[in-house]
């Protein structure tokens, strides 16, 4: 008697494992090290998640993944935008990951074809449980060991070593880059571009001044001689004058 009311309560734990099964059971990863993650991942990232939207879908069928919307502030791999979506399932079971809106997280997300969506979420990035996300602390500059808030616990120095230098995303390779305006590529003092090309307002021209030097001031030689011309006719107007006076008697 006393075996038997121990089977009874054994039987009914049984059957509710069975029955409910948990989300390890469900969605099994394979242990990747962080320089695989990175590697899997089209773009690796730092952001703030500031919304999330459910894909319509049959509610008779497999339940439809969640687009989240994050906000960049430190690039690791690959060129996000402003601001990104990605796709994941909605939760453990199907291997999708629990982003909470206003929190920042380290993002690994992969493009193309995923298998894991009954219904197509319609962007171009999808990630999952197993690709390596984590909650950080907020701010918005590059990781530090200290930044983990998952169980307490830093984030590991092979992470950090695997996911690299960071960079804003305004720097990222792919983003537009402004136009240099003539005043900003120009040195006032040669008058040069950075090329060594010399600009329209630093090239040089002929002064319109007669007699201008580039060694020193110009000379006005015009009016010097004018005057020069005139004493000389003053001068000889005076001799003949004199020569006249000079015969008038005589005559």
């Amino acid at each position: 008697m006393r075996y038997r009311s121990l089977v009874a309560p054994l039987l009914l734990a049984a059957a509710v494992v069975v029955a409910v099964p948990g989300t390890a059971c469900a969605c099994s990863c394979v242990a990747l090290e962080p320089a695989e993650q990175v590697e899997n991942a089209e773009t690796v990232f730092t952001g703030t998640v500031v919304a999330a939207r459910r894909i319509p879908g049959d509610r008779s069928g497999p339940t439809p993944p969640i687009v989240y919307r994050l906000r960049p502030d430190q690039v690791y791999k690959g060129a996000p935008a402003a601001e990104v979506e990605v796709a994941t399932n909605p939760d453990g079971a199907s291997c999708g990951y629990a982003f909470t809106v206003g929190s920042r997280y380290l993002v690994f997300a992969r493009g193309g074809e995923s298998g894991m969506f009954a219904t197509d979420p319609g962007v171009p990035l999808h990630t999952s449980l197993c690709d390596g996300n984590r909650q950080v602390r907020p701010g918005d500059g590059p990781l530090r060991g200290e930044d983990g808030v998952q169980g307490g616990e830093p984030l590991g120095r092979d992470l950090l070593s695997a996911l690299g230098t960071a960079r804003p995303p305004s720097t990222a390779p792919g983003s537009p880059q402004e136009t240099p305006s003539p005043e900003a590529t120009e040195s006032p003092e040669t008058g040069l571009s950075p090329e060594g090309e010399p600009s329209p307002e630093g090239t040089m021209t002929a002064s319109p001044v007669a007699g201008r030097t580039d060694d020193g001031p110009s000379v006005p030689w015009a009016p010097i001689g004018g005057a020069a011309a005139a004493a000389a006719l003053a001068l000889a107007g005076r001799r003949l004058l004199r020569r006249r006076v000079r015969r008038a008697p005589e005559g």
